[in-house]
């Protein structure tokens, strides 16, 4: 499928990319068909971009690639919107504030984690009740806090 998006200009969008959300995203939930894309070969990075408005696009990342720890404990509800059937049936990606001309001061949404299930090709969001979850967790201070603890695991 030809999709023109703002962030990747023209692209080719295959089917195994395409996700349902049944219930959106908290406050878009009239959006229910994205594609997860990667902003380049390689990166962590991706986008989560709408199929029904082009302009509409989510910076994401893997939170398991940047902390391994972080266990959002995904109430059995929401694993059967996505047809998972335990958690780790689901990919758990966080949802990436960049502020207008500083990218240091990126954040991750923690609080409101995005769950991805492939094989169903299922998507939905929930609120993590673990108060230590928040919505603006500093990603730089995350990937710090990550690498220390990986390289004292030695």
């Amino acid at each position: 499928m030809q999709f023109d998006t703002r962030a990747l200009g023209k692209i080719e969008i295959e089917t195994a990319n395409q996700i349902f959300f049944p219930e959106g995203l908290f406050a878009f939930e009239a959006f229910r068909h994205f594609a997860l894309l990667p902003t380049k070969s390689g990166s962590t990075f991706h986008w989560l971009q709408s199929l029904e408005d082009a302009k509409l696009a989510f910076l994401m990342t893997s939170v398991s690639a940047l902390t391994p720890t972080y266990d959002p404990g995904v109430p059995a509800q929401y694993l059967s919107l996505i047809e998972a059937g335990v958690q780790t049936e689901a990919e758990i990606w966080g949802i990436i504030t960049v502020p207008a001309g500083k990218p240091e001061q990126m954040t991750i949404n923690l609080q409101g984690p995005v769950l991805i299930n492939r094989a169903k090709k299922l998507g939905g969001q929930f609120v993590s009740e673990d108060p230590t979850h928040l919505v603006r967790t500093a990603l730089l201070d995350l990937v710090d806090r990550s690498s220390t603890t990986s390289a004292g695991q030695g």
